[in-house]
């Protein structure tokens, strides 16, 4: 029988696909090699594992008197890969890319460890602020003041929005620092204004620009560039919603949602006959890509499910046309296809990290989902 046989909402049968996100969840972790790939896979392993602690749990900034082993491995390992500046993951025989943004990725959970490992806890703050701190104080910024996603040089790159900005409105969550959080929506709202533009279903955000130099490195719509995008502003919109800080910053947070919608009305619009989205809209490949499929069907869900206001169900209807293309491509050894081959980014490949965490992450905010329904 297929995993969406049953004619109920959303072709429900979550209990027959909890070997399959084992399967992706393991190659997942057995593909790991970058300071992203860590970040990605930490942040999927919370919301699948831990997911009391997941920023989209009730109350996920204190401990719950459960011991997070598993999301606190991947956080042990990107601490101890810490490069002396403060950014994580990324010491692999001292191989550094050039990224800025990129270790922050993995910074929520290990400031995490602070408040739910009090044996390491001045361990894990230490690490954490070192982090904070690089990308605060030694990272260039651009001509508005927006945080370059780069090094040396000063850009704006899409996938940064999920990097660093949730990390930091997190730090301010557990610090109860205001400052920090507003810090993230500011973030998030440069860089939205710097790679916004018009695409042929909407407005959508192109990958990277120099700053610089005033030019555009690639102006192509990138379909994952904008599933990080979508991630990254929603997180930073639900850490400020379960904070004091909330009653003074509605706006913000309304905003942060709105851009939300801006992405997956545009991205949805997109969507392939075979219920995938192109690796590019425009300005690059087109093959179906499984990897920004799932990222926005993850937010999909997730909004569906937090906002049903703002959301309604038909962004839940889109997100299962998407699960079950996804699924659908599993192979027996766990892995998503099709997916980009991360060694190039312009051809397809056999196995991505990122496409696994966001599959991964697809089932996470399916599973909460349905609980929402009360369908379990």
């Amino acid at each position: 029988m297929s995993l969406f046989s049953t004619p109920v909402p959303d072709g429900f049968i979550f209990e027959d696909c909890i070997d399959t996100a084992g399967s992706i969840r393991s190659a997942m972790l057995g593909s790991i090699r970058t300071s992203w790939e860590q970040g990605i896979a930490a942040g999927a392993i919370v919301e699948w594992n831990d997911p009391e602690y997941s920023v989209f749990g009730p109350h996920p900034f204190v401990s719950h008197g459960i011991f997070p082993r598993d999301t606190l491995q991947l956080a042990y390992s990107a601490a101890i890969r810490q490069t002396p500046d403060g950014r994580l993951s990324q010491n692999i025989n001292e191989a550094l890319d050039g990224a800025a943004l990129d270790g922050a990725s993995a910074g929520s959970v290990v400031l995490m460890g602070a408040f739910t490992d009090p044996n390491r806890k001045d361990y894990w703050e230490h690490v954490a602020n070192a982090q904070l701190n690089y990308i605060l104080d030694v990272v260039p910024r651009t001509k508005t003041g927006a945080i370059s996603h780069r090094e040396t040089t000063r850009q704006y790159w899409a996938d940064g929005v999920y990097m660093a900005f949730p990390f930091i409105a997190y730090c301010g969550a557990v610090k109860n620092d205001g400052t920090l959080l507003q810090i993230a929506y500011d973030q998030c709202r440069l860089y939205r204004d710097a790679l916004l533009i018009d695409g042929p279903t909407g407005k959508l955000w192109a990958h990277i620009y120099d700053d610089d130099n005033s030019t555009w490195i690639d102006k192509g719509i990138w379909a994952t560039g904008n599933g990080w995008a979508a991630l990254g502003m929603l997180r930073v919109a639900v850490t400020i919603q379960k904070t004091p800080f909330y009653a003074n910053m509605t706006s913000q947070v309304s905003d942060l949602l709105s851009w939300v919608k801006e992405i997956l009305d545009g991205a949805f619009k997109a969507l392939k006959c075979d219920g995938l989205l192109p690796d590019y809209l425009i300005g690059g490949p087109d093959f179906s890509d499984v990897a920004s499929s799932a990222a926005l069907a993850s937010v999909a869900y997730r909004v569906t499910t937090l906002y049903p206001e703002q959301f309604d169900h038909s962004y839940a209807d889109t997100a299962g046309k998407i699960r079950a293309a996804v699924l659908d491509g599993v192979t027996d050894l766990g892995m998503l296809s099709p997916v980009v081959n991360p060694l190039t980014g312009c051809e397809t490949g056999l196995l991505s990290t990122e496409a696994q965490a966001f599959g991964l992450m697809m089932l996470s905010a399916w599973r909460d989902w349905i609980s929402e329904l009360n369908l379990f």
